[in-house]
């Protein structure tokens, strides 16, 4: 388990490490009106600011996500062994850092998301080596 959290960590760090300079992100062509986010863009970090929730498989009528508020804080919502403590954007990456509680083995992580479309209602991220089953769909809650 903790070889697993290492390697997570060790990914963040890769990528935050290799991800294109803002310069590069600038100079990317910003005449699309899609709402996905392309590839090595910035993303409106003040979009991101907020609730965002999806359904609980097997339990519809119940909500999990997180909340990411402006200081960079960060928190779990109905979710309670998997805890979010911050977050990070980098360029269209969404960095989350946890920790699980009331598990057996205790572990942080820093969970490494593409952010493959965000609205001012929708966020659709993966994990960055995941394919399209692996997308997670949130919508923002006020």
């Amino acid at each position: 388990m903790k070889n697993k959290g290492i390697l997570i960590i060790l990914s963040a760090l890769f990528v935050a490490c290799n991800s294109p300079k803002k310069e590069e992100a600038a100079a990317a062509d910003t005449t699309s009106t899609s709402t996905e986010a392309p590839a090595s863009q910035e993303v409106n970090k003040d979009q991101l600011v907020g609730k965002w929730l999806q359904p609980i498989p097997g339990q519809e009528n119940q909500k999990q996500g997180f909340q990411l508020n402006k200081d960079n804080t960060a928190s779990s919502l109905n979710i309670h062994t998997l805890l979010y403590d911050k977050w990070e954007v980098s360029n269209d990456k969404l960095l989350l850092w946890s920790h699980t509680e009331g598990v057996k083995e205790a572990s942080a992580n820093v969970d490494t998301l593409l952010i493959k479309k965000l609205t001012e209602t929708e966020l659709v991220v993966s994990p960055l080596k995941g394919g399209p089953a692996d997308e997670q769909t949130y919508n923002k809650e006020k």
